[in-house]
């Protein structure tokens, strides 16, 4: 087993349809394939058609992103893991290239596509440099993440795990995502390990995949507080408890504008 396709499934049972077609579509080599799907939802999924039968894991219940693929780490067979969203889909030989870098680069231990959006532009924030206390509340102040103009495989500080291929053996080494962050910011941490510990975080232009983002969380202040709880976390574990305390006092008028007076 070559790869393992890793997807938590959250209120996405649509779209997770369509992301299980464009890998049965788009990707190579099924055979070498296992695809797992984590189900946070409540209602229990039932058996999907078409070609790609996945193996399920039912949790009934939201325990987070990072959680959730920790739990799938017990069930991949594959050599390489890709973390996939389930309002993503897989354009042609996406896969098969990031697969291809890490025999191509063994300092390579982690790699993510371009993302495109729904007016099919590159989005920003797939990947970026190393996220500081001062860049996470910047407004965007490096502009990290913008598209780059060359098409070769280059080095950043950290992929969107919204699409990240690691290896196995990394990703257990590592002890998966920290599990104290429920969404945002686990990505970054991961990648920050990584690097870390000797290993290169690259992307890979000519990869991309398709991102209908924002569709699990129909509440717009639940998503706000889970990514300032993460950044608050995130902060405090990398940076310390002053830096931690710093950002949230320049953050509050954002803060209040988004959790206590948004609708």
């Amino acid at each position: 087993m070559l790869l393992t396709i890793q997807i938590v499934n959250y209120n996405s049972r649509e779209n997770l349809e369509a992301c299980l077609r464009s890998i049965e579509e788009n990707v190579s080599g099924q055979g070498s394939i296992q695809v797992v799907v984590i189900n946070n939802d409540r209602e229990k999924l039932d058996i999907f058609s078409g070609g790609v039968k996945p193996d399920i894991i039912e949790k009934n219940e939201n325990i987070g992103f990072g959680k959730a693929h920790n739990l799938g780490l017990g069930t991949a067979r594959g050599k390489y893991i890709l973390f996939l969203n389930p309002d993503t889909k897989i354009f042609p030989s996406a896969v098969e290239k990031l697969a291809s870098i890490f025999p191509a680069d063994e300092k390579i231990g982690i790699v993510g596509p371009v993302h495109i959006g729904g007016e099919g532009a590159a989005e920003e924030e797939c990947f970026g440099t190393r996220k500081t206390p001062l860049s996470t509340i910047g407004a965007k102040i490096s502009r990290a993440g913008k598209q780059p103009a060359a098409e070769e495989i280059f080095e950043t500080d950290w992929v969107s795990g919204g699409a990240m291929m690691i290896r196995k053996d990394l990703f257990s080494e590592l002890g998966g995502f920290d599990e104290n962050y429920f969404m945002y910011f686990e990505d970054v941490d991961l990648c920050l390990r990584a690097k870390k510990k000797g290993w290169k975080v690259a992307v890979h232009p000519k990869a991309k995949i398709f991102h209908k983002s924002g569709q699990s969380f129909s509440d717009s202040r639940e998503k706000k507080r889970y990514y300032y709880n993460s950044q608050d976390y995130y902060i405090k574990k990398n940076f310390g408890p002053f830096w931690a305390w710093f950002v949230k006092i320049l953050r509050l008028p954002y803060y209040i504008k988004n959790i206590w007076l948004s609708r």
